[in-house]
């Protein structure tokens, strides 16, 4: 059995991406779609005392249909702001210490590509929460299809049996065409569970940085998984686990 996930490498995504890949054997990145500007391909959102501002990496504009893997970083990008953002917001956070340096040594790397600091910013987390999942580019295999048949050729590229992925992709995906493929699918449900946060009430589905500086890893890598697949605490109600939709070929 080997689960795959297929999303685009997002800057510091939210705790449902991690939720897909924590029982994903390999991850590809879909890098070799369009850059979508008003996406999360360069921005999230974190929590500060004035709200949930976007945390927004300058890009140097390019044509409409650009790639992910075409989009560089501003040069001169002052990679130091955005740091210093997250520091102002966080600082008073439970983990600040913890995450906050490492974190800040990526950020401010040198990365002439969007998708390479992503990349790395996604590495970084997972090494931080103690997932381990192979990642693998989907411009590597150069395919044109399109769609849910883009998605079926490339999780059998990689030797995939089960296709993980969120709620969101049921608008559009042909659940005949991985039946005809012969891979299962699991369709993730993440809820959006309290935790403590500064800056008062829960505001759910920002980014992962959110909960690492309020919960730590440990606290937030409990949050992740199938119900029952890891251990329980005050801070993580069993409740906060995903629930997964198993869908046969």
């Amino acid at each position: 059995m080997t689960r795959v996930c297929i999303h685009q490498p997002d800057f510091l995504p939210w705790l449902g991406f991690f939720d897909r890949l924590v029982d994903t054997d390999v991850y590809v990145m879909l890098d070799d779609v369009q850059f979508l500007r008003r996406g999360f391909h360069h921005r999230d959102r974190i929590k500060t005392a004035q709200g949930t501002p976007w945390l927004t990496v300058p890009v140097v504009r390019g044509p409409r249909r650009q790639r992910i893997d075409e989009v560089e970083i501003a040069p001169g990008a002052a990679m130091g702001k955005l740091v210093a953002t997250l520091r102002h917001a966080y600082r008073r956070a439970p983990f600040f210490g913890t995450i906050f340096p490492l974190l800040a040594d990526v950020l401010t790397a040198e990365h002439r590509r969007l998708v390479d600091l992503n990349r790395a910013l996604i590495d970084h987390v997972l090494g931080v929460l103690d997932i381990s999942v192979a990642m693998v580019s989907a411009a590597t295999f150069a395919t044109s299809l399109r769609g849910t048949e883009r998605l079926t050729f490339l999780t059998e590229a990689v030797g995939g049996t089960h296709y993980v992925t969120g709620t969101g992709s049921l608008d559009y995906l042909d659940r005949h065409a991985f039946a005809a493929a012969g891979i299962e699918l699991e369709i993730r449900r993440y809820p959006d569970a309290p935790y403590r946060q500064l800056h008062g009430p829960f505001v759910p589905r920002l980014s992962v940085v959110d909960a690492l500086f309020n919960l730590g890893p440990e606290q937030t890598r409990a949050r992740l998984g199938r119900p029952g697949a890891h251990p329980t605490s005050p801070e993580t109600p069993r409740s906060s686990a995903a629930e997964t939709v198993m869908i046969a070929p």
